[in-house]
């Protein structure tokens, strides 16, 4: 088809001559278009399908994922292209989302794919057009390609901005394939200039073996997809054409790139360059994540520990990191993801999960002790068990079956979410003095993860779920990897992050109105009062405070999972008080009478039936008569939990309950007792 015969090339760009170059080769099954914005890949395409539709007779059908969508964009798009040339005027009318060819009666339909009706008549199709192609699903590009069928050079062609690297489009279909560079010399008909025809790239992929199922043979099949990546520079009605006697140079396009590239490289990197990334929303989980700030290469370090932080959670992946930490001159500290596993179906289940952990740890050549962090709530039994072990339990016994010692540092109960993604934040903007965390450039899943998990309202994580289009299960596709980067870097940091948490201003408690006490001093205390509640969210929690005049100082603190009335006997016996509080349900009386018998002054009352109130009303007391031990925060595990977990608490969204409810049951008691 020569140049001549198609169209003047004054109206043109790079894509629309590329397009001419595969659109009519039959051995071409697959032609995509991606890069940067007003790059005119979906205007190319509506110019190309209409000369095609003209000089071919073929139908052709236009699709976006949803069709209300339609109207203002990609049918504009060819109501433009048609307008914009005299001869496709004249050849052309435009009807409601249906273009028909005035010369053979050949049309362009245009339909979203919720009509699917649609989808079952793709077959008549000669070529059909996915816009936006990153807005479909998987199984929505499955189904189109397997319906379109029966015509010989049949093609779908696509075009999408490379909004993320952990896209299905990129993951699923081109890293699949083997590609190869195309020169930039074009000949369709006659030889385009290079200065015309040239785009960021042009790819083919690489031929391949297949069987044919008639004569049981392998053949080569030829290349059969076409990769064409172009970005606003190639456009000539936003910089001009090469001989500057056609097309716009659009001065404020031009700076307003440049603006997204000093303002907002991510979305410079997508939408400029059109170069696969990840565009910021505004509420983002970590919006100081950068990755040329915090990845770089950071390989595993033989002389170093590793750490293994998981989540529990099976779809879309059992989620294991893995972590060093390094002890930097001045106390420095450093934290460094070294790899990833995102341990999808048939091995996400907590054994065949943990053999894969196992196997990455003999890859890396590491045979030391494996620290191992996580989610509290896999700590749980599991039903499905024949022993009711717990996801963890499984996941130590395989990784010991396998050879590793492990040292099991998973909490309890999981740490604030909103302070611990706080911290992080802060930690990569260089708030925290000494400390770093660094993620190397090959953990790819955990930076997508990283730069796409949102915040909600409360500055937790958004937990939005999606449905496997296939299982109908429903999942929470982003978060996992952060929760495991929570998680290490609560535990590995502890002191800081604990730091950190006392100096962020709470709704109850801030540093600034906290009160601290000496721990060197020598005090004469007047009473000692122990306070607990045996199970309060799960937990067993207890305060030991010290009277000095009118203060009191927490000198003692238990955070810890409930497992037994038998251990909570034990940690109240080993306290020296001259009171014992018990805030507890009825069930737990027993428990009280046998106290008594061995302490002596013991004393039991019924769970509040109003915590949050009784908190929120003992607050200044707390905050003007406690003081706080500052060499056990960070020093001592369960006081730190405490303190911070009072920190955390706010009335409108309390995250750990149960040492605030300590605290302001202690408040009233001494309140009563006129002490």
């Amino acid at each position: 088809m020569a140049i001549e015969r198609v169209i003047s090339k004054r109206v043109l760009n790079p894509n629309g001559y590329w397009l001419l170059r595969f659109l009519p080769d039959a051995t071409i099954r697959f032609v995509f278009l991606y890069g940067g914005s007003s790059s005119a890949k979906s205007y190319s395409v509506a110019q190309v399908f209409l000369m095609l539709t003209l000089f071919e007779g073929e139908n052709h059908l236009v699709l976006r994922k949803v069709g209300a969508s339609i109207e203002k964009t990609i049918y504009a798009d060819f109501r433009a292209a048609i307008e914009c040339i005299p001869v496709l005027r004249r050849c052309f009318r435009v009807m409601q989302h249906r273009i028909v060819c005035n010369i053979n009666g050949a049309r362009i339909d245009f339909s979203g794919l919720d009509d699917p009706e649609k989808i079952k008549g793709i077959s008549q199709y000669k070529r059909v057009f996915l816009d936006e192609l990153s807005e479909y699903d998987e199984s929505d590009f499955k189904q189109i390609r397997k319906r379109l069928r029966g015509k010989e050079g049949q093609q779908i062609v696509a075009a999408w901005n490379p909004i993320s690297e952990e896209h299905w489009v990129k993951k699923r279909l081109l890293d699949l394939e083997t590609w190869h560079e195309v020169p930039m010399t074009l000949h369709i008909g006659v030889d385009i200039p290079p200065e015309y025809c040239r785009v960021k790239s042009v790819k083919l992929n690489e031929a391949k073996p297949v069987l044919n199922a008639r004569s049981g043979e392998y053949e080569t099949h030829p290349p059969d997809m076409a990769l064409i990546q172009s970005t606003y520079l190639n456009n000539f009605w936003v910089v001009g054409s090469p001989d500057g006697t056609f097309g716009y140079y659009d001065a404020q396009c031009v700076a307003d790139f440049e603006r997204d590239r000093v303002h907002d490289p991510d979305y410079y990197q997508v939408y400029a360059l059109g170069e696969w990334g990840h565009i910021r929303t505004g509420a983002e989980f970590f919006p100081s994540f950068s990755r040329a700030a915090v990845c770089g290469d950071f390989p595993y370090d033989p002389s170093l520990s590793v750490h293994v932080s998981m989540d529990s959670n099976v779809l879309p992946y059992v989620t294991a990191t893995f972590w060093q930490k390094v002890y930097k001159p001045d106390d420095a500290q450093q934290v460094t993801q070294i790899g990833e596993l995102p341990i999808e179906s048939p091995d996400n289940s907590a054994r065949r999960a943990a053999k894969v952990v196992a196997a990455k740890l003999r890859e890396m050549g590491y045979t030391g002790r494996v620290y191992l962090h996580g989610d509290a709530s896999g700590k749980a039994a599991n039903t499905i068990d024949e022993q009711n072990r717990s996801f963890f339990d499984l996941v130590i016994d395989q990784l010991e079956k396998d050879g590793y010692e492990v040292e099991d540092l998973i909490g309890g109960k999981n740490p604030s979410v909103s302070m611990t993604g706080e911290f992080i934040n802060a930690v990569w903007e260089g708030r925290v003095p000494g400390v770093s965390i660094r993620v190397d450039s090959g953990c790819t899943v955990s930076i997508s993860d990283y730069q796409a998990v949102q915040k909600d309202e409360n500055g937790n994580i958004l937990k939005a779920k999606v449905t496997n289009p296939v299982s109908k299960q429903k999942y929470e596709p982003h978060g996992h990897i952060t929760d495991c980067l929570r998680y290490v870097c609560h535990d590995l940091l502890l002191k800081q992050y604990t730091d950190f948490s006392m100096s962020r201003k709470r709704s109850l408690y801030s540093e600034s109105e906290m009160r601290f006490f000496n721990p060197s001093g020598e005090y004469g205390y007047g009473r000692t009062l122990a306070y607990l509640m045996p199970n309060v969210e799960g937990r067993f929690v207890m305060a030991v405070v010290s009277s000095l005049g009118d203060s009191w100082h927490l000198v003692d603190a238990v955070v810890r999972e409930v497992r037994g009335s038998d251990e909570i006997t034990e940690a109240v016996t080993g306290v020296k008080a001259d009171a014992y509080i018990v805030e507890c349900q009825q069930s737990y009386f027993p428990m009280v009478r046998g106290l008594r018998s061995s302490l002596g002054n013991v004393s039991a009352m019924k769970m509040s039936a109003d915590v949050k109130t009784r908190i929120k009303a003992t607050a200044d007391w707390i905050r003007e008569r406690v003081c706080i031990n500052p060499s056990l925060v960070g020093g001592d595990t369960e006081y730190s939990r405490f303190v911070s977990a009072m920190l955390d608490y706010s009335d409108t969204m309390p995250s750990d309950v149960g040492p605030s409810a300590v605290m302001s049951g202690i408040a009233k008691y001494v309140i009563r007792s006129g002490l």
